[in-house]
């Protein structure tokens, strides 16, 4: 009776989990975030409001193994891909920006540029490395589409191959090819890169990768909430799971399973944070907030770059999630990719 009644409920919530769920570890969990109103004080009104629509999945990991599959991540990626379209043709259509398509070196990339660009910034561009945990986003995110418009200049945004058809290293040598190339054509103190979550750990492991290569580095780095480290280790990794709208188990399940294949999660081409760096690395802002399960992956990084010389700034915003950044009009998200943009662009004039 026991049995039965142990594979009732698991069947219940495999269900639950299948039928209720929007994306993998993106406010698809039906327990509430935890937040209390002397924290919402210290936030915007708008932030309040969208954190209380917000949930965080609690689901134990032997069902997690169960129920994502290499189908599920591309439905999910479909569903994702379906229901971002319209938040991405309104910022095209707000922000007059034009989009073409270009291959690289065999690899897709969307340019994404906007209607006029400032003398002094002519000639110069963006690299964007979109984010997605690896398996899910295009190059049309709104990350390279805000960017274009907030820094002034045509942004690069690289349509890697996603996991689970492409595993480590692929996307880092496509993301590679794509560097190798424009910086030849346009000089690395013309381009700045630009990246969010998973996008940052491909963005950093490609300079990395470039820098091994010898190829020049370029004029500076915008890492959004950037995964550093697949290990899974970290105080926030525990101390944020359900203050987060990402979910801890798949955070780290899903890469390991999905992208890393025979890798070492704590190697430095699959977590950065693991790298050795230098001072010639390029200079580097990072952001995070204080609900970000990324948050420890972050500061370790930050400390790394700054041991080795690295100029390094961190932006840390107050009762901030994973990924916030990306929402358009979000006064904390606002504020953050404003601040990053004043970094990239001292950076670009600089002589």
């Amino acid at each position: 009776m026991k049995i039965k009644r142990w594979m009732v409920i698991t069947a219940v919530v495999l269900a639950m989990v299948v039928a209720g769920g929007a994306f993998i570890g993106l406010n698809f969990g039906s327990q509430p975030l935890a937040v209390s109103d002397k924290q919402r004080a210290a936030m915007s009104p708008d932030a309040v409001r969208l954190l209380d629509t917000m949930n965080s999945l609690v689901v134990p990991d032997f069902v997690v193994r169960r129920i994502v599959n290499e189908d599920r991540l591309k439905a999910e990626r479909e569903a994702f891909a379906t229901a971002e379209r319209a938040v991405e043709d309104e910022l095209i259509g707000r922000f007059r920006l034009t989009l073409t398509s270009d291959v690289i070196d065999g690899v897709p990339v969307t340019v994404v540029t906007p209607p006029s660009v400032a003398p002094d910034r002519r000639g110069k561009i963006a690299i964007n490395v979109h984010g997605g945990g690896f398996f899910l986003g295009t190059a049309r995110d709104r990350v390279g589409l805000l960017l274009a418009h907030e820094l002034g200049i045509p942004v690069y945004s690289i349509d890697y191959t996603l996991a689970p058809e492409a595993k480590y290293p692929i996307a880092i040598q496509e993301c590679l090819a794509v560097y190798r190339e424009l910086v030849d054509r346009f000089g690395a103190d013309n381009i700045v890169g630009v990246a969010s979550s998973a996008g940052g750990n491909l963005l950093t492991a490609t300079v990395l990768a470039a820098k091994a290569a010898g190829l020049p580095m370029i004029a500076g780095l915008g890492l959004f909430t950037p995964v550093t480290d697949l290990s899974g280790i970290g105080d926030s990794v525990v101390s944020n799971d359900g203050r987060d709208g990402l979910v801890a188990n798949l955070r780290v399940d899903v890469p390991a399973r999905f992208y890393a294949g025979d890798e070492p999660l704590d190697s430095a081409g699959v977590s950065p944070v693991y790298a050795t760096y230098a001072a010639d690395f390029p200079p580097t802002v990072l952001t995070t907030g204080t609900r970000d399960l990324n948050l420890s992956d972050i500061v370790r990084l930050t400390w790394r770059l700054d041991d080795a010389g690295v100029d390094t700034k961190l932006l840390v915003s107050e009762g901030m999630w994973h990924g916030f950044h990306w929402e358009p009009d979000l006064p904390e998200a606002v504020q953050t990719r404003a601040a990053a943009v004043r970094f990239l662009q001292a950076r670009l004039t600089s002589p």
